[in-house]
Parts: structure tokens; sequence; C-alpha cells
């Protein structure tokens, strides 16, 4: 695996809000989906490796694999979310984003 680093303002900015969701898994896919390319019948595979986990804070870790990139297979993306507070949803707090390298790792970075 390769760096991880925080990815939150890129998901907001790329939403255009701080997103919510119903359940982690929901909230999960919503990041997911808002951080790799639409490319129809090719677009990455987004799947569960772990969670949901509900304690002080929601968090679900998931895959995007298949990001067509000879070095970068894909992301592991650990999603971190504020508990529902009456009617309201999770609300998202952090993102984690780490790379899956193909070939190998140099220090942080897929080679």
């Amino acid at each position: 695996m390769g760096g991880t680093d925080d990815i939150t303002s890129r998901v907001v900015e790329k939403l255009g809000s701080i997103p919510s969701a119903e359940t982690m898994t929901a909230l999960g896919y919503l990041v997911a989906n808002a951080l790799v390319p639409d490319a129809g019948e090719a677009a990455p595979r987004i799947s569960v490796v772990e969670g949901p986990v509900i304690g002080d804070l929601g968090e679900i870790t998931l895959d995007a694999v298949g990001l067509m990139d000879d070095s970068i297979l894909g992301y592991r993306l650990r999603i971190f979310a504020h508990l529902p507070e009456a009617e309201g949803g999770f609300t998202l707090k952090t993102v984690e984003r780490t790379f899956l390298c193909s070939r190998g790792v140099i220090g942080d970075l897929c080679r």
C-alpha cells in the first residue's frame, strides 16, 4: 500500500456540501462514487472491506479498484461520520485515502 492522505475537503468540494446519508454504508458509497471516474462499464469496482462500525463515530472502509492506471490499482477509503442526531443521518467527518499499488511501493509512492 502507498501513502495515506486526508481528502475530506476534496469530497466536500466535489459534492458541493458536507454529505449525509441514512446509513454508514450509503454514506460510504456516496463518498466513493464522488472520488472515482465515471467510465461506464469500465468504472472502478467499489466494495465494503470493513464495517460499518458504530461507536463514538460511524466508520466504514471501502476499496475502489480498477482505476485504469498502471501503478495505482485503486484506493482504500476509510470514512468517519458523526452519528445521527434526532431525525438526521450520518454526516461526514473525515475521509482518509490510501493508495493501493499494483507494482510496488517506493517510500509512500506507488511505482
